[in-house]
């Protein structure tokens, strides 16, 4: 089997708690070719809520090749 080629993505999400705390979080991701936008914001979105409980707002996400 062979692997899928990657690009290396970096992202930036902030999100509000329901108590009204604000948590900010970026970090670089390997995305492979056939993996889409909102897949990716599923995964970061996941790690949010492995922190927090109960329902969480996104204020804010940004997904931008980790290229300049």
């Amino acid at each position: 089997m062979t692997s899928q080629p990657t690009s290396a993505y970096h992202w930036v999400m902030t999100v509000q708690t329901a108590d009204g705390q604000f948590n900010t979080r970026s970090a670089i991701v390997d995305v492979p070719a056939t993996v889409s936008r909102q897949q990716v914001f599923h995964f970061v979105l996941e790690q949010f809520k492995e922190t927090y409980d109960g329902p969480l707002t996104v204020l804010f996400f940004d997904l931008q090749p980790n290229q300049l």
